[in-house]
């Protein structure tokens, strides 16, 4: 009789799961503990310094805001460290915490000095650490959060206060533009090294998140609906112990009727157009005004008013993507640069391009005039576009997702800011491989048994 062996896991099998094991693992390792959007305020403590051995370390806190309905049964305070949250104490006494800013008192906890040892077990323990205030239901659940950041020097502790930050909205055009014309929105975050979002605010009505990006972030929105608007940036920072929020001031704007900008004719006494923007006016030699972002041609002249600049300011003018100079303007003591010269350099090739006037000095006004050279050249039709029209629709499928699905982590909020952004890409990758090797040894396996190769 022949001997059959016990039944043993083939290698191939073994490495497949070793390599899902592997991405696996990578993903829970890039995994954040939280995140920044999570944060609903700020935490701060009766007193500024103290004993890392002291148990509870901090006995009272207090915040600047309310927890959310849904979690709001119990708060607990909590080491954040990269693998999870580690316990210094926790209350229910006050709950539910959902009325506004409160203090409460932290009874019973561990000291820090503690739980940095179950981490850092010999060692200095000088550093700086998040602590956070989670707001709790009643069954220990829920994710949002107060942060404050520790210094740890010796056996001491000391809080570290939020770096301010200011941020500065501007509008192009500047104060109006026509129903469904673009408007360009930018935010300027000093100090630039402050990471994070703006979120452009219409009121109290978000219009769309931005990254901010070397002390900008900028949004482009056909969405303003006709009439007045109050616009807003709100800086949110994404280490929020290390900077602090802002909001900057007010923006008025108004958005006249579409399509109110009316074409020249002969009779057309050179008066603005009524929906043209209040600090940019452009005619041509003769004084009859131009259409908004016209066409126009390589050696045309045509006379520009801006508005808005400090008296008697000097303006740099500049065009985009053009290597041409221009003579510098400067404005009047009503702060207008009136009737300036501009010649369409020669040679210039078809497109669209801006031309603009900028005070020169820091943080100084600035407008653009925008026109075309010959045909402003259209979107050109994408692979995925004609891929769209022949198969019914899977553009329209991949498209959708592209823009609005979750990004974030699971969030729906259609940015692709969070921390899994770009990481959870590359570990999508690393599963599909593993799968992909499990194929091949499974494959190899089968052939290596009919041919004998294999004896197992």
């Amino acid at each position: 009789m022949r001997h059959v062996a016990p039944a043993r896991l083939p290698a191939a099998l073994l490495l497949c799961c070793s390599l899902l094991l592997a991405a696996a693992a990578t993903v829970l390792g890039l995994a954040p503990s939280a995140r920044a959007d999570d944060a609903l305020g700020k935490l701060t403590f009766p007193v500024t310094s103290g004993k890392i051995a002291d148990s509870p370390t901090f006995p009272r806190v207090t915040t600047d805001g309310p927890c959310l309905s849904a979690n709001a049964q119990q708060v607990s305070l909590n080491l954040a460290w990269p693998t999870g949250l580690l316990p210094l104490g926790r209350t229910a006494v006050g709950a539910p915490f959902d009325q506004g800013p409160f203090s409460t008192d932290i009874a019973t906890g561990t000291s820090l000095e503690f739980q940095l040892r179950t981490k850092i077990l010999t060692g200095s323990l000088d550093g700086t650490y998040d602590i956070r205030l989670m707001c709790r239901t009643a069954a220990n659940v829920g994710s949002k959060y107060f942060p404050a950041q520790v210094q740890v020097t010796g056996d001491s502790w000391t809080l570290k206060a939020a770096a301010p930050t200011a941020t500065v909205l501007t509008a192009t055009p500047a104060t109006t533009a026509p129903a469904g014309a673009e408007v360009k929105l930018t935010a300027a975050v000093t100090p630039p090294a402050a990471a994070g979002q703006v979120a452009f605010l219409d009121g109290t009505t978000e219009l769309a998140k931005a990254d901010v990006a070397s002390g900008a972030a900028e949004l482009k929105t056909q969405a303003l609906a006709e009439g007045a608007h109050t616009i807003t940036a709100k800086f949110i920072p994404a280490d929020t112990g290390a900077y602090a929020e802002s909001v900057s001031t007010a923006v008025a704007y108004t958005v006249t009727k579409a399509g109110s900008s009316p074409s020249p004719d002969p009779s057309d006494t050179g008066s603005p157009a009524p929906s043209a923007p209040a600090d940019l006016d452009v005619t041509d030699e003769d004084g009859k005004a131009l259409d908004v972002n016209p066409t126009l041609s390589a050696g045309r002249k045509v006379l520009i008013t801006a508005r808005g600049y400090t008296k008697d300011a000097k303006v740099k003018v500049t065009l985009a993507d053009s290597g041409a100079t221009f003579p510098d303007a400067a404005a009047d003591a009503e702060g207008t640069v009136s009737a300036y010269a501009f010649t369409v350099p020669d040679g210039i090739e078809d497109g669209s391009y801006t031309l603009t006037l900028a005070e020169d000095k820091a943080d100084g006004h600035s407008v653009e005039f925008l026109f075309a050279i010959g045909e402003a050249p259209g979107p050109d039709p994408s692979p995925s576009d004609s891929a769209g029209a022949d198969d019914g629709g899977t553009t329209a499928g991949a498209d959708g997702g592209g823009t609005e699905g979750p990004s974030t982590g699971g969030d729906g909020s259609g940015s692709a800011t969070g921390p899994l952004a770009s990481t959870g890409t590359s570990a999508l990758a690393l599963g599909v491989a593993a799968l992909s090797l499990c194929g091949l040894g499974a494959a190899f396996v089968m052939h290596a048994r009919r041919r004998g190769l294999l004896q197992f």
